[in-house]
């Protein structure tokens, strides 16, 4: 029997092959999961010789709107965004006089939580909250365009592989493995052989960083390791006394063997035991152990290789509104623009380095019963890597890591807000920040949303936001 979401991906492929010979504008977001949609799509369009033009929007608001031109076009696809937008999608569609068109029709292809809203039979919508499954887990805007690519030919699984980049990118894997309709699409790209999957540990930086590295930014439970070469260093010289190893801290996770990675996570993981609270315990496993997903064609110890690593480059190019170079390089490019991405990827380093010592040196984090906050004056941290920064600001001493934090940074037209909480802290206190911001947000007049883990929002002011934000969480 086939699902809900199936029905409506099957009613928009209708659409398109109905629209096929006519004008198509294509929409995506910026993420990781929005170019990995439009790599999808893109190639899609190309097998099925159909003809479109293919656009980045950074956001869909009230702004944007005014600059879609739904007259002009039988058919907009919207990818990786717009269900959160659908009322200012219909606004427009009642005051162009195209409800329920049969020249004018529209495609969403989305995950994010949908705003409510009454739409014509002009405008279908794929989105798997409508049919009671988890857009923030089972699967992500790159799936659902998988989904309808797959649905146009089954033969396309050399499409998966996108999907799973970009759910990886959402953090859809949040609980070290992914579930549900990622399952699926996982299978696909595995039966493939385009991506492997292995049990592996949690840390960042498997194929590009010494071992010591990455215990050194894991900042999901803060523990002496944190920030301290020397205790690293001898937290792995006694490891290799007692089991009668020779693990190389200086060597990339990517190195070691199945039994040196499993004696690694569990002292570590009897480690962290002593910083948690004790009902927080049992939560651990969760956040140092898991699947780990590569791209078997990439080369190992390259940022290709993982697919987390992956989504960081594409984040280094994407955070500065350089959408091509990661689009090109997820084509296959490994000259021109393999080069830039790998310039990108300095030069982001080098900014999140300079932004931190900023937050640190000059920002007060501000304690409340149930989050901490900071604020961010203009111009002093790039705003595509604010939502990064409040993330990595779990390494500075006065955050308080058992609790969620927001960064609030003044912008010219209001304030842009993001909000982050370790992993395991989403288990152990199930945090939901993208409810919260969604409503503190709401509330004074601005937009926002994203994930239980991380979350974002744009807000005309400050006042009685962090007010908001207390009453929801």
């Amino acid at each position: 029997m086939k699902t809900s979401i199936e029905f409506q991906l099957r009613k928009a492929v209708e659409v398109l092959m109905k629209n096929k010979d006519g004008n198509i504008l294509v929409y995506t977001h910026v993420d990781t999961d929005g170019i990995t949609s439009r790599v999808i799509l893109e190639e899609l369009f190309s097998r099925l010789n159909i003809e479109g033009e293919f656009k980045f929007l950074k956001q869909l608001n009230m702004v944007t709107v005014e600059s879609i031109p739904f007259k002009e076009y039988n058919l907009i696809i919207f990818a990786d965004l717009g269900s959160g937008q659908i009322n200012l999608i219909n606004e427009k569609i009642k005051e162009y006089n195209l409800w329920n068109s049969r020249d004018h029709s529209i495609i969403i292809l989305d995950h994010h939580i949908p705003a409510y809203s009454k739409i014509p039979d002009n405008i279908i919508h794929v989105n798997p909250w409508n049919n009671n499954l988890d857009g923030g887990r089972e699967i992500c805007g790159a799936g659902v365009a998988y989904k309808f690519a797959k649905l146009c030919n089954p033969n396309y699984t050399d499409l998966a592989k996108y999907a799973i980049l970009g759910a990886v990118g959402d953090i859809q894997n949040l609980g070290g493995s992914f579930v549900g309709m990622n399952r699926e699409i996982l299978e696909d790209a595995k039966a493939r052989g385009d991506i492997l999957e292995f049990p592996d540990l949690q840390f960042y930086g498997k194929h590009t960083r010494p071992m010591f590295v990455s215990i050194k930014y894991f900042t999901d439970v803060r523990t002496d390791l944190m920030n301290n070469d020397s205790k690293i260093l001898n937290f792995v010289k006694t490891i290799n006394r007692r089991y009668n190893l020779e693990i190389d801290p200086r060597e990339p996770i990517c190195n070691l063997s199945f039994e040196e990675k499993r004696v690694i996570g569990s002292e570590f993981l009897s480690r962290c035991n002593k910083y948690v609270p004790l009902s927080w315990i049992k939560y651990l496993p969760k956040v140092i152990f898991g699947m780990s997903y590569e791209f078997r064609g990439e080369t190992v110890m390259t940022p290709l290789r993982n697919l987390e690593e992956f989504s960081t480059c594409i984040n280094a190019c994407s955070r500065y509104e350089d959408y091509v170079t990661p689009l090109e390089v997820l084509k296959g490019d490994r000259g021109k623009y393999y080069s830039r991405m790998l310039y990108m990827l300095n030069r982001h380093k080098k900014n999140l380095f300079r932004a931190l010592k900023y937050i640190k040196d000059n920002v007060e984090i501000v304690q409340r019963e149930r989050f901490q906050y900071f604020e961010i004056e203009k111009n002093k941290v790039d705003e595509g890597i604010v939502g990064i920064v409040t993330g990595m600001s779990y390494s500075i001493e006065d955050v308080d890591w058992k609790k969620p934090i927001f960064a609030i940074k003044e912008k010219d037209n209001g304030y842009k807000v993001s909000g982050r909480c370790p992993k395991l802290l989403t288990f152990a206190a199930d945090i939901n920040l993208a409810d919260a911001i969604s409503y503190a947000s709401m509330k004074v007049g601005g937009t926002g949303g994203g994930h239980r883990f991380a979350c974002g929002a744009y807000i005309p002011h400050k006042k009685d936001f962090i007010k908001y934000i207390e009453n929801r969480l």
